[in-house]
């Protein structure tokens, strides 16, 4: 019969059971409550039995169970993120923010992607199912599944998006108010054409984007000729600027809903048309994107608070597992990044309409 290995060394025979809280306890001479308190956070126990627990717990390969503690606490110190692919891929940064906040309280990130807004609903419900405290979704989410996880107890915060009526809280960049600072800047000298290249059609973020420069141009009488749609994407991007300029009276401002749809925007007109930016054309982008900045590019944006929202959003999330019952909207402003891709009053090289 053939034996099972049961150590790193290769040494075989009968597997053997988990250590458990109760083990340590005879171990250490003291009772099972003592052995959890010594692992409990502000657990009231003397430092002595302290040492005597946690040199038990050492000597028998002790670690509390998450699960049976979950089941006394009723919390999985888990907080659930749903994002859709396109934030994880154009705003990398937002990943990393919310798992160092949520990893700060104590608890872990259980992350869930979805290709788009539309398929959110079904994501947060699978993380219903493991039971999380709290869940941050970077994701606009119908009013029925706010009202399942309000039933489950568990409350959400909605990253950049927007709250539908009071069933959720929601940390977001203040797009129209960015776009209204960008327009003003753009505004100061010609703008000619306006193009607003905006994101799929129905991605929430990018229609406050647009309506926010729609709304800022429209107050200052300026024309727009034209609202286009990408993918969000870098070839999308670059794929309709050809689109926009392939036509007789090109535009002379191109207002990007993203960074990548405006850096793809940017290497269409250098590379593909010949044309001078910001002489040409002035584009810019929005979020700040690492590149952005890159001398190559030196694009004109709008820069996301990202990590200050991931952090507030983190403590909102707390607040309601912790009982704070009232939504709430918190927005943060947008910083107008004004680089090389935008013109000043006296620079422009082109005819004007």
């Amino acid at each position: 019969m053939t034996e099972i290995p049961t150590s790193r060394s290769g040494a075989t025979g009968p597997r053997h059971a988990r250590a458990t809280s109760y083990d340590v306890a005879r171990l250490a001479g003291v009772s099972q409550s003592a052995v959890s308190r010594a692992f409990r956070a502000g657990g009231s126990i003397s430092r002595a039995t302290r040492d005597k627990v946690e040199k038990a717990a050492r000597a028998l390969g002790y670690s509390p169970s998450h699960i049976a503690r979950s089941l006394i606490t009723r919390r999985t110190r888990m907080v659930g993120v749903a994002m859709t692919d396109t934030t994880a891929r154009n705003t990398t940064d937002v990943l990393r923010y919310l798992s160092d906040s949520i990893q700060a309280t104590g608890s872990r990130m259980l992350l869930c992607t979805v290709p788009t807004d539309r398929e959110a609903a079904e994501g947060v419900l699978d993380l219903l199912a493991f039971q999380v405290d709290g869940i941050i979704a970077s994701a606009a989410l119908p009013v029925e599944v706010l009202a399942a996880a309000g039933r489950h107890r568990v409350p959400v915060v909605l990253f950049n998006r927007a709250p539908s009526g009071m069933l959720a809280s929601s940390v977001a960049c203040d797009h129209a108010a960015g776009m209204e600072a960008l327009v003003a800047h753009l505004s100061a000298g010609f703008m000619g054409r306006t193009v607003l290249l905006a994101g799929p059609e129905g991605a929430p973020v990018s229609e406050e984007r647009v309506g926010g420069a729609r709304a800022a141009l429209v107050v200052r009488g300026l024309p727009i000729e034209d609202v286009l749609h990408a993918d969000y994407s870098f070839e999308g991007g670059r794929a309709t600027a050809l689109q926009a300029f392939s036509r007789s009276n090109f535009p002379q401002t191109l207002i990007c809903a993203n960074d990548s749809m405006a850096l793809g925007a940017l290497e269409a007109l250098r590379f593909d048309l010949g044309l001078s930016v910001p002489g040409d054309v002035q584009v810019t982008g929005f979020d700040d994107v690492p590149q952005a900045s890159w001398p190559s590019y030196a694009l004109t944006t709008l820069r996301q608070p990202v990590r200050r929202m991931a952090e507030a959003s983190v403590r909102l999330l707390l607040d309601k597992i912790g009982g704070a019952a009232a939504g709430e909207r918190r927005l943060m402003p947008a910083e107008l990044q004004q680089r090389a891709t935008t013109r000043l009053p006296s620079t422009f090289s082109g005819a004007a309409p």
